[in-house]
């Protein structure tokens, strides 16, 4: 599972995927699309790897797409025989590749230790997680160049920011500091640039610990309930919640629980008795 633009490694239930294209401030293009394709269908086949890291080497998060790959049109072809090619073999496959990381029923987390721009935002807006560095820096520039972001950038961070913060990174193409993005609601977390990765490691690992059925009954029931009205979504929550309390997983958790409640009343009550007035513990 490990290429030489997107090398992966698994450890403690955490599989980490690495972009590795620094001297092109990791721009995607199609290789870097499919190696990540790759990992993200392995992470989700595999019961063993819980929780999904994506990170970058270098300086740069991502620059965004590669403007020198077939993401972009070709503007030596005519209008329609660009746009069909273009959605064939360019922005067609940076689609399933956000949809996949918004389906697997895992957890994904993306740490940005620089900047992320372009389509280095729109993968990261796929993501469960966002965990920032100080020099993590925000923006989509398609509007400069006469574009929009094209892979479900626009949608996707408008349901997380709203679209008073996504006129302002998609319209008046303003950039985003970390501290800027954390108020915004774009990222969960930030770091001292030297403290980030052992914070993100820390965070994955804590996810990896967590059962992993309610984990994903979890994920799918809000991503369904962002997409319904209020009724429908108190149903979907009722229907994920009845199924894992009926599971053995859930069972076994209260039975635990109790358990260790059951003990430590009885050993309180005890207590009680030893240190009552006038009790002779003799």
């Amino acid at each position: 599972m490990t290429s030489d633009i997107v090398t992966t490694d698994i450890s403690d239930g955490v599989v980490t995927a690495t972009i590795r294209r620094p001297a092109k401030h990791n721009a995607i293009d199609l290789a870097v699309a499919d190696g990540l394709c790759q990992a993200v269908r392995t992470f989700g086949a595999d019961p063993a790897m819980r929780v999904m890291a994506i990170r970058s080497e270098g300086p740069y998060f991502s620059a965004g797409a590669d403007l020198h790959s077939p993401l972009f049109p070709d503007p030596g072809l005519p209008g329609a025989a660009a746009f069909r090619r273009w959605y064939r073999e360019g922005r067609g496959s940076l689609h399933p590749l956000f949809d996949a990381i918004e389906a697997v029923e895992k957890p994904v987390v993306v740490v940005h230790q620089g900047p992320c721009l372009g389509g280095g935002l729109e993968l990261s807006l796929a993501c469960d997680f966002r965990i920032a560095g100080r020099s993590a820096l925000y923006g989509l520039p398609e509007i400069a160049l006469g574009g929009l972001p094209g892979s479900g950038g626009i949608s996707r961070l408008t349901r997380i920011v709203g679209p008073h913060w996504a006129r302002w990174l998609v319209i008046a193409n303003m950039q985003m500091t970390a501290e800027q993005a954390l108020a915004a609601g774009l990222v969960h977390e930030v770091h001292d640039d030297d403290l980030l990765d052992g914070a993100a490691t820390r965070f994955c690992r804590h996810l990896a610990a967590l059962p992993p059925e309610a984990v994903a009954a979890g994920k799918l029931t809000i991503e369904l309930a962002t997409d319904l009205d209020r009724a429908q979504g108190r149903n979907v929550e009722r229907l994920a919640v009845g199924s894992l309390v009926m599971g053995p997983e859930y069972r076994e958790h209260v039975a635990s629980i109790r358990a260790r409640l059951s003990s430590r009343n009885a050993e309180d009550g005890l207590n009680r008795i030893t240190r009552s007035p006038g009790h002779d513990a003799s």
